[in-house]
């Protein structure tokens, strides 16, 4: 499903349409051929993680890395119902990253840190895929670490960081937690909130399902000190242009599944592609909103690159150029292409 027109951490929306260049890769390492545990009738003794995931979430990170190494996620009480009671009827330890007025206020959307084993029932429904309330992989339920810190230190660390001031100064809630932030945290080179500045706090961050991808960041070698949790433009511009892609990259997941066979021969790298060339294309013409990009991008499927130029008559560009808002325009252009589709213009 796609992602409502604004977004929702630190308004980076607008950002994203303006930031110029190309979209950053998810950055990281990929974590190829994923697949998602099942119900697992019959299967004993169940898988509680896929087996591509065993060694980044279990095993040994690098040869010669230090023992001792847990797993830890951090977990969104806006992705899972009960999250507080889900935790404690898993035995785990765990603990909520809010306090005081924001626990009481946001309690139900809080973040909570757990220590995950690798045999626990929770980390089976927490990879496992499927619409019952107890199969979290498809909700892309948070973030997982690798730390040899205990639990109270990470909570420590990571607490300070769920708000932030943006770029003007403003205080704003930080959902560093939900894996695509996370991931545009880290390609932005932003690290102070998984590796510390003084002492490494998570060895590296695994990143699961966002959008099909699992991507592995180890932690640099050299981090730096980093400034006071303050996001600079540049930063908050790199986050953004991460925005944009995770939105072209739902765009073309939307497409392929409204369009099965006009995109059965086309990579997903190639829908990508396509997206990322419409919505820069049109906004030009200031269309920018997730259904306008989806119904052009719909059309380019069906009738080719450019097809703007191929009205005879110049229409679709008078319409594009013209001085109406984006949802006047979009409804002049299917009235427009409907005449052009009955006359087997285009």
């Amino acid at each position: 499903m796609m992602q409502a027109e604004d977004d929702y951490w630190l308004d980076l929306g607008r950002a994203a349409d303006a930031a110029p260049g190309a979209l950053p890769s998810a950055g990281g390492e990929e974590i190829c051929g994923v697949e998602p545990l099942g119900v697992q009738f019959g299967v004993w003794p169940q898988k509680t993680v896929p087996d591509t995931l065993q060694t980044p979430l279990f095993g040994p990170l690098a040869d010669g890395c230090e023992t001792g190494t847990g797993c830890f996620a951090i977990l969104d009480g806006a992705k899972i119902a009960n999250l507080p009671d889900v935790l404690m009827a898993s035995g785990l330890p765990h603990r909520c990253l809010f306090q005081g007025d924001a626990f009481d206020t946001l309690g139900d959307a809080a973040p909570w840190i757990v220590q995950l084993d690798a045999g626990s029932s929770l980390t089976r429904q927490l990879f496992t895929t499927g619409a019952e309330p107890t199969q979290f992989w498809d909700r892309e339920p948070g973030l997982y670490l690798r730390s040899s810190q205990d639990l109270d230190a990470l909570w420590q660390h990571f607490r300070t960081f769920t708000r932030v001031r943006n770029s003007q100064g403003d205080w704003v809630f930080f959902r560093f937690w939900e894996p695509h932030v996370a991931q545009a945290c880290l390609e932005a080179g932003y690290l102070r909130y998984f590796h510390g500045s003084e002492q490494q706090m998570a060895a590296a961050v695994i990143c699961c399902n966002v959008l099909e991808q699992c991507t592995l960041h180890h932690a640099p070698e050299h981090p730096g000190t980093a400034p006071a949790c303050q996001l600079s433009r540049a930063q908050e511009q790199a986050m953004a242009l991460a925005v944009a892609r995770r939105r072209r990259i739902e765009m073309a997941l939307a497409l392929r599944c409204s369009f099965p066979v006009q995109t059965a021969g086309r990579s997903r790298d190639d829908l990508h592609s396509m997206v990322a060339q419409v919505a820069q294309r049109m906004g030009v013409y200031g269309i920018r909103k997730l259904r306008s990009i989806h119904v052009l991008a719909s059309w380019q499927l069906f009738f080719g690159e450019r097809f703007e130029q191929r009205d005879p008559a110049g229409q679709l560009i008078q319409i594009l150029a013209g001085h109406l808002d984006e949802d006047a325009k979009l409804a002049q252009l299917e009235r427009r292409m409907d005449a052009l589709h009955e006359t087997g213009a285009l």
